[in-house]
């Protein structure tokens, strides 16, 4: 029998706690909560499992709502021992939650829940229940996420006009413990991700005034910096580091050690932006944004391969229909969506997954079809926001980069409806017909690239829908060359100064073959902010900013989250285009190992695989080194190829 979970109607857990992550942010002593519709658990929910028995025993349903049992129709109350004989039966458990979401729980001889169950909305349409290996315990509360904690202390103290200053070390989000303070003393915290915006009480974005008591421990928000002023002698302060315990399975080192250096704050980074769902920041916004969390699911995989929280960011964003307006109100981030959807059933091959979330995820691409205009193109309606990115681009009408997105999203669409069962070609014929109208409003063969709009008169040109145009494989590779030409390598094209597209503009020169040209930029751009002491990467960065100017966004000073997770960029590129590990079908089943040094003299590292697999590399000028714990493996080296055995080292040398 398998180990007893706490249950509940597949997806209620991760909107419950959507709702309690999205009411946290704060700023300048308000409460922010989002812009956008969310969606709640369903209230009552009914539970059911057939199973057999070999003898009597006793089970208790345990659960903290309104509920009753109903064993071969009878009738029983919950939390409470139920008397079973032999032989085989049926189980019904009808709940009403008016707080948090219906889970129950029962571990016994010969019944268990977990994820052999189904469940319903009290309409006959039963699917799959929900579960998660943190909740194993009648004592466990599904309502609570389950957080590691670690304990901190501060590295520096530093007596300031302001007050107290605590450093304490690098970038994190905590809970502050203050003790041994006086109980008449009206203290002021201030919390930043810089020294600045610590001791800057007035611009500061979050700060809050605590009295009355000796001991205090405030709520969780993300700082490296606190100023305390009105402490009392003696005091201490601490900060209990509150983290999702995730093991690393990659690494990645090479000649150069500012590049490990790199690789480990953008690694930091992604985990302090992996909480409940993948974030964007953990200071300002602390909310789930789909854009952001694209990356984050294509960094994860090169980073620590946990399918869990993939699949808790896409059930949480999705939400659920009917829907009113886009993803976090961006046109982008709903298209975004789904070929997440998609990119984590290639990666894990889980198709259950699919197949319980493809009616969300249908309506959800309905709904964005249903807001085309009349030329088949995704524009911008009231409500909406075409964002693409933090640069100047014509959006005065259909944007290039918009359609790019949404004849991808298309393909994804007519893969999912395959493995539903459904008939995807009309997806592919509406692909195909977009692209048609695509190249002819949108190509200029004479500048080598996709203007932005066409119907402004502007023809302008910048670089977010060429670089759509190579990742997702658009266009032919003699026109992918003439991009990277006359569009990246072209300096009077106005440059990316956001991580986040940046990631994406180096994904694009890799496909080309210019890992050289990714990896300088890697050093140059991440690099540069750590050397300006980053201990995690920024949302923007221009390098020809100075001091705190590098801090100011969205006309606040110190507006620029320090720690956001499209930073993570180097992480896939490294482990993708240096290392070389990438499936070439669902779920790994085969893989090949492509590596390539680019500017570096030696490279070495893991990239991990599906259910806790690993491919170890190492090359360098003379030979290299693959070790590989599953079958499927192809090496590919020096224009030749190798079968990789299972769990045995290869070398190569030349």
């Amino acid at each position: 029998m398998s180990q007893a979970k706490w249950i509940w109607y597949n997806g209620d857990f991760e909107l419950y706690h959507s709702m309690k992550l999205h009411t946290r942010r704060e700023e300048f002593g308000c409460e922010y909560p989002p812009m956008w519709a969310l969606s709640a658990p369903y209230p009552n929910v009914r539970f059911r499992k057939e199973f057999h028995a070999d003898e009597w025993f006793d089970f208790t349903v345990v659960t903290p709502h309104k509920a009753y049992a109903v064993v071969d129709g009878q009738r029983f109350p919950v939390n409470q021992a139920i008397h079973c004989g032999p032989g085989d039966h049926g189980i019904l458990v009808v709940i009403l939650a008016t707080e948090g979401f219906p889970t129950i729980f029962i571990d016994s001889p010969c019944l268990v829940t977990d994820e052999t169950w189904t469940c319903d909305r009290l309409a006959g349409d039963f699917i799959p229940v929900g579960a998660a290996p943190a909740y194993t315990s009648p004592d466990d509360d599904p309502r609570r996420f389950a957080f590691a904690y670690e304990s901190k202390t501060p590295v520096k103290t530093t007596e300031t006009e302001e007050g107290t200053l605590y450093d304490f070390g690098k970038e994190m989000y905590a809970l502050v413990r203050i003790k041994d303070a006086d109980p008449a003393a009206s203290m002021r915290v201030v919390y930043g991700e810089s020294a600045e915006e610590a001791t800057d009480p007035a611009f500061a974005l979050v700060r809050e005034t605590v009295t009355g008591r000796s001991e205090y421990t405030l709520a969780g928000r993300a700082f490296r910096f606190i100023c305390i002023r009105g402490g009392s002698k003696g005091m201490t302060v601490s900060a209990d580091y509150e983290y999702l315990p995730i093991e690393d399975r990659a690494s990645f080192r090479c000649n150069k050690r500012e590049v490990g250096r790199i690789w480990d704050v953008c690694a930091y980074t992604l985990h302090l932006n992996s909480r409940e769902f993948f974030l964007d920041g953990i200071k300002r916004d602390r909310w789930c944004w789909s854009g952001d969390a694209y990356q984050s699911h294509m960094a994860s995989r090169y980073l620590y391969f946990d399918p869990e929280i993939s699949k808790r960011t896409i059930i949480a964003l999705l939400g659920k229909p009917p829907y009113a307006q886009h993803i976090n109100t961006i046109n982008d981030y709903s298209l975004y969506l789904i070929i997440s959807a998609y990119e984590y059933y290639y990666a894990t091959g889980d198709a259950q997954f699919i197949r319980v979330y493809y009616d969300r995820l249908k309506a959800l691409y309905d709904f964005c079809e249903g807001r085309l205009n009349d030329e088949g193109y995704v524009v911008g309606l009231p409500g909406d926001w075409i964002f693409i990115d933090w640069s100047d681009m014509d959006k005065g009408g259909a944007l290039c980069a918009e359609q790019i997105l949404l004849w991808q999203c298309r393909k994804a669409m007519a893969a999912l409806s395959g493995l539903v069962g459904k008939d995807g070609s009309g997806y592919l014929k509406k692909a195909d017909a977009l692209k048609k109208s695509i190249m002819k409003d949108f190509w200029r063969e004479d500048r080598g690239g996709f203007i932005d709009c066409y119907t402004t008169g502007r023809e302008s040109l910048t670089r977010h829908a060429n670089i759509f145009a190579i990742m997702y494989d658009f266009v032919s590779e003699t026109r992918a060359k003439k991009i990277v030409r006359c569009v990246l390598e072209n300096d009077s094209v106005t440059q990316i100064t956001t991580p986040y597209f940046e990631f994406f503009e180096l994904c694009a020169l890799c496909k080309m073959g210019k890992l050289k040209a990714a990896q300088q930029k890697i050093e140059s751009y991440w690099g540069g902010m750590v050397r300006l002491g980053a201990t995690s990467i920024w949302e923007e960065y221009i390098p020809e900013h100075e001091g705190i100017e590098h801090y100011g966004m969205y006309g606040m000073k110190y507006g620029c989250s320090l720690c956001h997770a499209w930073g993570g960029g180097p992480i896939y590129l490294l482990g993708r285009y240096c290392l070389g590990v990438y499936p070439t079908s669902v779920a790994y089943k085969t893989f090949t190992v492509e590596p390539d040094r680019g500017q570096y003299k030696h490279v070495e590292g893991s990239v991990p695989l599906p259910e806790g697999g690993t491919v170890s590399v190492k090359m360098d000028a003379h030979s290299c080194t693959v070790l590989a714990d599953r079958e499927g493996g192809t090496l590919k080296v020096k224009g030749n190829s190798y079968a990789i055995p299972c769990g045995q080292e290869l070398k190569v040398t030349f």
